[in-house]
């Protein structure tokens, strides 16, 4: 399962809760109030984050996979870990909650003042006995669900069950993939997973998927209002109305138990939407595609951290959730422009009549997965695919920008991180994502170094993104080859 589609970083989780306050349509939940409070706390205080992991586990984990949702909190240390299993404890005794059973992970032997812990010495079953280093992921699959660790099972660790993993702990490279993919595992009943981390960024996580992953991707703020302004752009399209959908929810939420022809009849429900959606142009298509995934994507990761009551809203967040995997997406021929594209300097000012060093090169220009970014929906002439990718070139460029551009591309090749990057993502999450940062860092630095040389990049944005752009696409193929 993707780990990063409802991955909140804790200034995300409280901007999110914020915008609950003042909303009467989506009330908050306990551990969305707890979160607020907690803004106005000191950030390391255990307590605190005690409160939001036990109420995000009944808020939220403990509704999930009919039920049997389970959760992993992510320590910086041994003594972290025991510091907050005795407060989550203590909390869970305070409120008078039966229904949260704790566990800790730790290897060896933890000293906290005068008192000594070990893992089988705080893990105890309801009956009384102690639970065996070897007993316990057993006894987390079968009676506990919240599993308190420091170090131990971050990697490893098979537990379909597994829905909520809360950080407290800086995650960095391939630690980070492997901690945050104890949570991919699948199970019937499981479609989705809910991150809530304290220390990593947004960005942290980024960075540490990237290399390893053909596609990446984390949701930014969005403001709970967004959604319903979604559901409005996807009605205006009309292709589906108010009784498709409660024509749909009719067989998907019957009182009685499904029949084995149940799919069959909500897929008939479906197929006249399709056949509307089919009629509009591919434009059209594409963009009600889009509402449609932001809508399902939205309404499930904000739901994770406040309480949807909006009935009609849930309904239509399931229909949704149906209907986008039974619209075709159009494909989209390959463009192949192998030993046909020669992007000359005099593109960029055609008083000058050489070609630049940096593109002489030949390669394929692949159609971006459209994203609002550059991208064919169809084939076009040649000649018209060329004057849009120069569209950026614009600007009064001198001989002595070509030395420019050399200098900063032949810094920018000898990026081993960047060439690893290069080969791991598509052109599109490479030179929208990734090499951005590259070029800054790359940029300051030559500044640093030479700032006569540097100086006019840093005076004309237009200038500076021009030649980000130019750099992008020619060193992509070159670190490609």
């Amino acid at each position: 399962m993707d780990v990063l589609q409802n991955y909140m970083t804790y200034n995300t989780c409280f901007k999110i809760a914020k915008t609950t306050e003042d909303n009467p349509d989506v009330p908050s939940s306990r551990a969305a109030k707890i979160i607020r409070k907690y803004q106005e706390l000191h950030p390391y205080n255990i307590s605190q984050k005690a409160e939001i992991i036990v109420e995000t586990f009944l808020d939220t984990t403990s509704t999930k996979i009919g039920g049997r949702g389970k959760m992993m909190v992510i320590t910086s240390s041994r003594l972290a870990a025991v510091r907050y299993y005795h407060e989550v404890k203590r909390y869970i005794r305070e409120k008078k909650y039966e229904n949260v059973d704790i566990l800790t992970a730790f290897s060896g032997v933890v000293h906290d003042g005068d008192e000594e812990y070990t893992e089988p010495k705080l893990n105890v079953r309801k009956d009384g006995t102690h639970i065996s280093e070897s007993q316990t992921k057993a006894e987390f699959h079968d009676n506990f669900n919240v599993l308190i660790v420091a170090e131990k099972y971050q990697t490893g660790f098979d537990e379909p069950l597994l829905h909520t993993m809360i950080v407290d702990k800086k995650l960095k490279s391939v630690k980070a993939v492997q901690t945050l993919s104890r949570l991919n595992r699948t199970c019937a009943g499981k479609v989705d997973t809910f991150v809530l981390d304290f220390v990593n960024t947004k960005e942290d996580i980024l960075e540490a998927f990237q290399p390893f992953y053909q596609e990446t991707y984390l949701q930014q703020e969005v403001n709970v209002d967004l959604i319903y302004q979604t559901q409005k752009e996807l009605r205006g399209y009309g292709i589906y109305s108010e009784d498709d959908i409660e024509a749909f929810a009719k067989e998907y939420f019957r009182y009685d138990k499904q029949d084995s022809r149940a799919m069959g009849r909500m897929t008939s429900v479906l197929l006249p939407v399709a056949g509307r959606y089919n009629k509009k142009t591919p434009d059209e298509r594409y963009q009600f595609r889009r509402q449609l995934r932001s809508l399902i994507k939205w309404y499930g990761y904000i739901s994770q951290i406040v309480r949807m009551f909006d009935k009609d809203l849930h309904k239509e967040f399931v229909f949704c959730s149906y209907l986008i995997n039974l619209l075709p997406v159009e494909k989209v021929d390959m463009i192949d422009l192998e030993g046909k594209l020669k992007l000359e300097y005099y593109k960029l000012q055609k008083t000058y009549d050489g070609a630049i060093m940096l593109s002489e090169q030949k390669g394929v220009y692949e159609p971006a997965k459209q994203k609002g970014a550059m991208g064919f929906d169809e084939k076009e002439p040649l000649d018209e695919i060329i004057d849009k990718i120069n569209e950026k070139f614009k600007g009064n460029f001198t001989d002595g920008d070509k030395v420019l551009l050399t200098a900063l591309r032949d810094k920018l090749m000898n990026d081993q991180r960047l060439s690893s990057m290069a080969k791991s993502s598509d052109p599109q999450i490479f030179t929208e994502s990734i090499f951005p940062k590259a070029f800054d860092d790359a940029a300051l630095e030559s500044y640093t170094e030479s700032q006569d040389t540097y100086t006019s990049l840093f005076e004309d944005r237009n200038k500076y993104n021009a030649i980000m752009g130019a750099l992008a696409e020619v060193i992509y193929r070159e670190m490609r080859k």
